[in-house]
């Protein structure tokens, strides 16, 4: 019999391990808790995310009727990529614009808001074609 015989090498690895057995038992409680945290505070951010967003829509709505602006859009078209046709109303004034991104053209205003943009349309078309059939008889 040799004085390192594995038996005696074995018990003594386990007798020094104990303590570290039993700390590792602690830790893996500690780990389990600490992903739960993770895992709970993940669910709390992403919830948080649209709950704020839904808030800053619905101020941003209610400040929108406070603030009563004399500047309304009343329609947009988009014609392009970042090119738009837009009907605004400023003092009762309706005014149609152009919009690109390098500038911001005026072509053409109607008097009053009573009217429908639809009808507006069919009066140039009638004037438009009024004229096009003075042209026709002046040659």
């Amino acid at each position: 019999m040799s004085f390192f015989s594995f038996d005696r090498v074995f018990i003594a690895i386990l007798c020094m391990a104990s303590p570290f057995l039993c700390a590792a038992g602690a830790q893996d409680m500690s780990v389990s808790s600490s992903i739960w945290k993770v895992v709970l505070s993940l669910i709390f951010v992403i919830a948080f995310i649209p709950a704020c967003l839904w808030l800053m829509k619905r101020f941003q709505f209610a400040q929108m009727k406070l603030g009563q602006s004399d500047i309304k859009i009343i329609s947009a078209q988009s014609l392009g990529a970042k090119e738009k046709l837009m009907l605004v109303e400023v003092e009762g004034e309706r005014l149609l614009i152009g919009v690109t991104p390098q500038a911001i053209s005026h072509l053409r205003s109607f008097p009053s808001k009573t009217t429908s943009f639809a009808s507006m349309m069919k009066e140039v078309d009638r004037e438009k074609a009024a004229a096009n059939k003075n042209d026709g008889d002046a040659t």
